[in-house]
């Protein structure tokens, strides 16, 4: 293996290795990171001999460095994108939580490095059950191979990526985690204006007492209701990640 060789090796580790960095699943700091690096490592292995050879004119280190970061930038970009889908599907068990009022028991979790609440937490472990089941991991895969057809080691443009593309994008995954909470907030919502209608008929009533356990009631049986809609709706966010990443990747 030649100095170009080992050029074109590192490249693709570092674009790798930041993708799983920033990307769901291997960014979790439960996972340990030499399992990352390990992995990161296979798999460029792997791409090494299947990517597109490309002749890079590399003639001082600092040109090389240069194209480590870009190829950085571009994992970190990818891996961030895949794993926002993720985080709005915790974003969705987080608006119901502060519904239900099981935010108040939020704490800090060590795997995700934030703090999660009980709902937030089940809806995250539900989309990634679902995930491995729909063979998306085999997706991510196959991804990151095309990414270098079509995106090539030190071709990419991050600058491709526009600012309005990025807002769109953003707002359509809080839409998302808001058409997925919806259901079980307005369920909870209408509890409380039963409860409110309760204690101006009955003033004795202490609303408070029984009021919090109430809502704690409804909210979970509303998602054992729901969970075939909830369930529905993650399968169509997973089915539209394909089509997001393909856009993202040509706008590099």
């Amino acid at each position: 293996m030649n100095i170009l060789d080992v050029e074109f090796f590192l490249l693709i580790f570092m674009r790798i290795t930041s993708f799983f960095v920033a990307g769901p699943f291997f960014s979790m700091r439960g996972i340990p990171t030499i399992m990352k690096i390990g992995f990161s490592f296979a798999i460029t292995v792997i791409l090494y001999f299947t990517a597109p050879e490309i002749i890079l004119d590399i003639n001082t280190p600092m040109i090389f460095y240069l194209l480590l970061i870009k190829e950085v930038l571009v994992g970190l970009t990818l891996g961030f994108i895949t794993n926002l889908v993720f985080i709005s599907i915790q974003m969705a068990g987080q608006l119901t939580d502060i519904q239900v009022g099981f935010s108040m028991s939020a704490m800090f979790d060590p795997v995700s490095q934030s703090s999660v609440s009980i709902f937030g937490r089940l809806y995250n472990w539900i989309g990634v059950v679902l995930f491995f089941t729909l063979n998306g991991h085999y997706f991510l895969l196959y991804f990151l191979a095309e990414s270098f057809r079509i995106a090539p080691l030190g071709l990419a443009n991050i600058s491709g990526i526009g600012m309005e593309y990025m807002i769109t994008f953003f707002s359509r995954n809080f839409l998302i985690a808001f058409q997925m909470s919806i259901p079980i907030v307005l369920m909870i919502f209408m509890t409380d204006v039963i409860m409110g209608f309760i204690a101006r008929t009955v003033p004795q009533l202490n609303i408070f007492i029984f009021g919090l356990p109430l809502k704690a009631l409804v909210g979970l049986l509303a998602f054992v209701v729901l969970l075939p809609q909830i369930v529905s709706m993650m399968i169509g966010v997973f089915e539209d990640i394909p089509s997001t990443l393909n856009k993202i990747i040509q706008l590099l």
